[in-house]
């Protein structure tokens, strides 16, 4: 059986680019449960490190607002089976397409 890896909240920080407050922030914006290790400091997943990552892109990548990041995010974690209705399935397309062309992008500079 593995052990799930924790990473404190200094590490994420310095991995993100983030200050604290920022990742409270988040953490209280997406509802995101951080442990609390023997000391009682936060300690973040990897499930939940990669969640962040996701929320960072989405924000300072994308330029979305927290609102639409949040609304991405659910989008994103659609239960298996389950389909959006017309609207969002032509939202979830359209996103999926400009993700796919800057994917394409980096390949190319990757190329070069």
């Amino acid at each position: 059986m593995s052990q799930q890896k924790f990473y404190s909240v200094s590490y994420v920080c310095k991995h993100l680019h983030i200050q604290p407050h920022t990742l409270r922030y988040w953490e209280k914006e997406f509802d995101i449960k951080f442990k609390r290790n023997s000391a009682g400091r936060r300690i973040v997943s990897t499930e939940q490190l990669k969640k962040l990552e996701l929320i960072q892109h989405l924000l300072y990548r994308e330029k979305m607002t927290v609102k639409g990041a949040k609304r991405r995010l659910a989008e994103m974690n659609l239960p298996e089976g389950e389909l959006p209705d017309a609207r969002d399935r032509r939202q979830i397309l359209l996103w999926l397409k400009k993700e796919l062309i800057q994917l394409r992008g980096l390949l190319e500079t990757a190329k070069e």
